[in-house]
């Protein structure tokens, strides 16, 4: 049997150290075998833009790739984290080998869906990204995820439970009567919840110290980890960062790995997600006591195997008056609406509501699930010693003080599991599991494929009530020079081309109205566009406001004798669409897309009807309904100075000034002179001929096309 192992990279971490596991299995096993990654293959790395290399090419420099290290094609091709969305190529290269009746086995370490939604972009507008048959096997580590997928339409004969291979390795215990050394075997990355480690050298009694083992190797997860080590050094917390060969765990030690692990007391965690969970099982393998965050879904794997995995809490709760619940709001209105946007999610209903809700119970939150500024906060009142009985832990049913829960737990120094009980975890087990799914495929028959839903595993795992800030896509870098923070846009002209004119009477649309009319069981008028104008000029002339606007919908109920609040909005749709059929403005939606996953906040400013949402699309679901201003829910129209100042005030609340805001229109007396009278920054559409209105006007930027829009925001 030959085997092709495929990943981005050997770079340190945990998939590499899977694959090193598995070849060490395979070569047991005497199954000859090559791995293949970005090195090897060029346009096999991360690769957010495919550049000049097509998925066609990438495919053939894999077979030829694999073909020269294995002396002939492989009989298996197994792919780590092929859906991540790492490489927008290789989801299709995985269409391209199962419809060639290839046999590959898909190991799924982590998802783009689950807590990654910068990644999503990627692979989107893929449709085939979950593709199965009989000669395709996935692998998961937990139950959870292979849950997640059977339930989603994957067949559990083409699925396994996959988890990792441990080796119990031997590690001289520390002294019983030394102060603690809580050891973070991991990398510093915002998932690790840094903050939290914090935290509990705060908690912690006295003398006891923390320490992480790694900086993040990835640049752009350099500023978080950094962030919180200078947060440590001004405060003087007995909690060190990035300490393996660089600072030694005691007088005369060496500073490696290994010297850390033998000094330290207990292995910590406070990782908010995990797809294995290696710090759980490596605590036992090293013989060390494991305190902090339990993840229920990796540790009921472990205790089907008789494995309590540490001494957990479940939750550190502080008090919302802590934070105050607007500064939450206004935290969750912002990240949880980019988080929807790199997800491509709509922002309708009420997902701000639901997530806060799921957040604060019985006035209480989660110190794990805020935002590190929040969580700096907190850290900063517990200066105050007598603070420090307020945060609580709970564990199962339990709650009470965390400091008490800690010291309890820092007091036992033996595991509380044996290694004996890592067996079901062995090398042995793992291979012949790998073996076991190897075989099964050479002997399975070409078939059809299919695909799991792509969009169903994004709806389960991305919802409000499951909303987490360490889990969000990070925050944009604060605007320099040209860059905006918000765009907010005219429709009619701007972002719809629509029939010039307003209502009209207009004897040609009459039948065509009347019909309508008729249809939802109304009499209609003789003229039906000439008695909706003349009731327009009636209640424009008793507003009493230079700028008046009325809602079609109680026109046309005052017109047909419609008793008040009857909703007629389907009957005014359906008017409209026919009377004043509205169509995409060519290249506006390609660029809304691009500025929705970017960060930047999107709203709308326009003279418009309740049917003016419903034209746009899906791009309506992009703009934030707060900022969504539209003249015919408020009585008043532009160029009233009214609607920008509504803008105005509702930016701020998300920290927004003016002066960071483009606001796009077509109208240089309606759109273009208010906006800038109220600080706004703006942009001129001149790219349509029934769009440009007459006026002067002097616009921060003039386009005809939205190409050329977008270097702006470069």
């Amino acid at each position: 049997m030959r085997v092709a192992i495929v990943h981005y990279h050997l770079d340190q971490g945990g998939v590499t150290r899977v694959i090193e596991a598995a070849t060490t299995a395979l070569t047991a096993a005497g199954i000859r075998h090559v791995v293949l990654t970005g090195e090897n293959v060029p346009g096999l790395g991360y690769l957010p833009h495919p550049g000049d290399i097509t998925a066609d090419q990438l495919t053939e420099s894999l077979r030829t790739a694999a073909a020269r290290a294995l002396d002939g094609p492989p009989d298996v091709w197994h792919f780590h984290n092929h859906s991540l969305g790492k490489n927008r190529l290789l989801p299709h290269v995985i269409s391209r080998l199962a419809a060639a009746g290839e046999r590959l086995v898909l190991q799924i370490h982590d998802l783009a869906e689950q807590g990654r939604p910068e990644n999503h972009p990627l692979i989107a507008d893929n449709r085939e990204l979950y593709p199965f048959s009989p000669r395709i096997h996935y692998a998961f580590l937990n139950y959870r995820d292979l849950a997640l997928f059977t339930a989603a339409g994957l067949p559990p004969e083409t699925a396994t439970r996959l988890p990792n291979s441990i080796s119990a390795t031997p590690a001289a215990p520390p002294a019983f009567d030394s102060p603690p050394l809580l050891f973070a075997p991991v990398r510093g990355i915002r998932r690790k919840n840094l903050g939290e480690l914090v935290l509990l050298s705060v908690l912690a009694p006295a003398g006891t110290r923390v320490a992480v083992s790694r900086a993040p190797e990835n640049p752009a997860a350099l500023p978080i980890h950094d962030t919180w080590r200078d947060f440590v050094a001004k405060h003087h917390l007995p909690i060190g960062f990035d300490v393996v060969d660089r600072y030694s765990p005691a007088a005369g030690a060496a500073a490696d790995f290994d010297s850390w692990v033998s000094h330290a007391s207990h292995f910590v965690t406070t990782s908010v997600s995990e797809g294995f969970g290696l710090t759980f099982l490596e605590s036992i393998a090293r013989g060390k006591p494991l305190v902090g965050r339990n993840l229920p879904h990796l540790t009921a794997d472990h205790a089907e195997h008789g494995i309590v995995s540490g001494r957990l809490y479940d939750a550190i709760l502080v008090p919302i008056e802590w934070i105050g619940i607007t500064i939450l709001r206004d935290h969750l209105t912002i990240d949880l609406e980019r988080d929807r946007r790199f997800y491509q999610l709509p922002l309708t209903g009420n997902p701000i509501g639901v997530a806060l809700a799921a957040m604060v119970r019985d006035g209480m939150v989660d110190f794990g699930n805020l935002p590190e500024p929040l969580q700096q906060g907190i850290i900063e009142r517990l200066a105050d010693t007598s603070q420090r009985s307020v945060p609580l832990i709970r564990s199962g049913d339990t709650v009470r003080p965390a400091a008490d829960w800690l010291a309890e737990a820092l007091a036992e120094r033996t595991p509380t599991a044996t290694r004996d009980q890592l067996a079901p975890y062995s090398p042995e087990n793992y291979q012949k599991s790998i073996t076991a799914i190897y075989s099964r495929l050479t002997d399975a028959p070409a078939s059809q494929i299919r695909h799991v839903p792509a969009e169903a595993i994004l709806a389960s795992c991305v919802c409000p009530e499951n909303f987490h800030f360490l889990l969000s896509s990070r925050r944009p870098a604060p605007p320099s020079g040209k860059r905006f923070r918000a765009v907010i846009f005219d429709i009619y002209g701007t972002l719809l081309i629509a029939p010039s004119g307003g209502v009209k009477p207009d004897p040609f649309a009459d039948p065509v109205i009347r019909d309508i009319l008729r249809q939802a069981g109304h009499e209609p008028p003789v003229s039906p566009s000439s008695e909706l104008h003349a009731a327009i000029l009636r209640h424009h002339a008793a507003a009493g406001d230079p700028f008046p606007e009325i809602d079609l919908r109680v026109l046309w109920r005052e017109i047909l004798s419609i008793e008040t609040g009857t909703d007629i909005t389907g009957l005014v749709l359906a008017i409209e669409d026919a009377w004043h059929p509205a169509r995409p403005m060519p290249g506006a939606e390609k660029l809304i897309q691009r500025l929705s996953r970017s960060g930047i906040s999107l709203g709308l400013l326009s003279n418009a009807q309740c049917n003016t949402l419903p034209s746009l699309g899906g791009i309506a679901d992009l703009f934030a309904p707060e900022l969504t201003i539209l003249s015919y829910q408020h009585r008043i129209a532009k160029p009233s100075p009214e609607l920008f100042q509504m803008l105005t005030d509702r930016l701020a609340g998300r920290n927004i000034g003016p002066d960071e805001t483009l606001y796009i229109g077509n109208d240089p007396l309606h759109d273009i002179v208010p906006a800038s009278a109220a600080g706004f920054r703006t942009a001129l559409f001149t790219g349509h001929p029934d769009s440009l209105c007459a006026g002067e006007c002097r616009p921060d930027i003039t386009f005809q096309n939205w190409t050329e829009l977008q270097a702006h925001f470069s």
